[in-house]
């Protein structure tokens, strides 16, 4: 018999795809098979598709259940396990969702979602309870924006967890720069997803990768205010993440400052 048990839900919306669908079937219906009459292939719903076969395998490594419907993901994981606690999943999820971000955004899609904790019924046959309840309503109400905004109750309790000493100084400095606050609500710094390259050229990589699709989501959006908007707040948290970034590097990266011209290549990222 299905058991409610105390879980971490996180809820995301790929931006843009139901949008998409109706390029993807003419995109598929002009590449059928003619020795398949009624076989018709998309490539670009094919490379969707891959992103979500890689998004599935990170989400397994870390002993999650998954969701899949449409262009939303749901992501589950039990946070107490045998009458323990595990205060450390509190931030690998965080660390997982700036991963897969990384992964649509090398494909030009952008995620906006919501995360919450607490009682929650997961089965294989239904999934309820109020951190998906709360999860839904952060992307589809509160989010508004390409990010993926956190709970007052989930937030409450990392905080609780790390007055209490149980996260070890790698989860501690996550903590740190892992949230962003904007008065109103905590999110994801996605940017940060920086830190887990090694070298300079990854990292260079990485922010021009995500500048670029910015820039591409703003000119292909000019014309669409409410659509717009959402853009041009990613390029200025971008902006900002650059500026904080380089100006005091030190504080990121734990093996000592950045060189000077790779710094100055990365303000030159910055999007006007």
């Amino acid at each position: 018999m299905p058991k409610y048990t105390n879980q971490i839900v996180v809820f995301l919306d790929i931006l843009g795809f139901s949008n998409m669908l109706q390029s993807f079937e003419d995109e598929a219906l002009l590449n059928g098979d003619f020795d398949e009459e009624n076989f018709h292939e998309s490539i670009a719903l094919n490379d969707l598709l891959g992103i979500f076969k890689n998004s599935i395998g990170l989400i397994q490594e870390r002993n999650c259940n998954h969701y899949l419907f449409s262009d939303n993901i749901c992501i589950t994981i039990d946070y107490v396990v045998d009458g323990f606690e595990h205060p450390k999943l509190f931030i690998e999820i965080l660390q997982l969702i700036n991963i897969l971000n990384y992964e649509f955004i090398q494909k030009g899609y952008f995620l906006r979602g919501g995360v919450d904790a607490g009682w929650f019924l997961d089965s294989r046959d239904m999934a309820a309870g109020t951190p998906l309840l709360e999860a839904y309503h952060l992307e589809s109400k509160v989010a508004n924006y390409p990010r993926i905004v956190i709970s007052d109750r989930y937030k409450k309790l990392i905080d609780e967890m790390n007055s209490n000493n149980q996260f070890n100084d790698e989860q501690s400095f996550l903590l740190e720069y892992i949230l962003k606050d904007d008065g109103a609500n905590h999110y994801i710094n996605n940017f940060l997803h920086i830190l887990n390259f090694e070298d300079p050229i990854s990292k260079g990589d990485f922010l021009t990768t995500y500048r670029d699709n910015i820039v591409s989501s703003i000119i292909k959006h000019r014309d669409n205010e409410r659509i717009l908007s959402k853009y041009l707040w990613s390029a200025e948290k971008f902006n900002h993440f650059l500026d904080e970034y380089t100006l005091n590097n030190e504080a990121f990266e734990v093996d000592g400052l950045l060189d000077t011209e790779y710094i100055e290549t990365l303000k030159d990222l910055k999007i006007s």
